[in-house]
């Protein structure tokens, strides 16, 4: 009786299908990561070594409900987050995000908007 009891459930654990996590969950997950702990050469390694620009994936990418900008102004991550406006163009910078919010807006109503992103933010969008 235990041999078929340890069989159904082998059986039952062999069936049950497993997902593994994508490359593009891990890459996600370790861009987010270097974002959140403010290391710019990390970031600049996962980018490169994935052949991906910031200013391509930027859209539709986020980091826990966030945009990348708002992610490292929200983790002070004062050496990434002006890294990621540099590599965005003007345009990306004063585009109204999900919630209808600028992410300079969102920063001087979070009160980030004297943070070292939201001045880059400024900066290159010439507000």
């Amino acid at each position: 009786m235990k041999k078929i009891t340890v069989a159904i459930a082998l059986t039952f654990a062999l069936c049950v299908p497993y997902s593994a996590p994508s490359q593009a969950d891990q890459i996600a997950t370790s861009i987010c990561g270097s974002v959140a702990s403010d290391n710019k050469s990390r970031l600049r390694s996962q980018l490169r070594s994935n052949k991906l620009k910031l200013k391509k994936i930027y859209k539709g990418f986020s980091c826990n409900g966030q945009s990348l900008l708002r992610f490292a102004m929200s983790n002070n991550a004062d050496t990434v987050g002006p890294f990621i406006a540099k590599r965005l163009s003007k345009s990306i910078l004063v585009k109204k995000e999900s919630d209808g919010v600028t992410p300079y807006e969102w920063a001087l109503a979070n009160s980030k908007g004297d943070s070292a992103t939201a001045l880059a933010v400024k900066s290159r969008a010439k507000l």
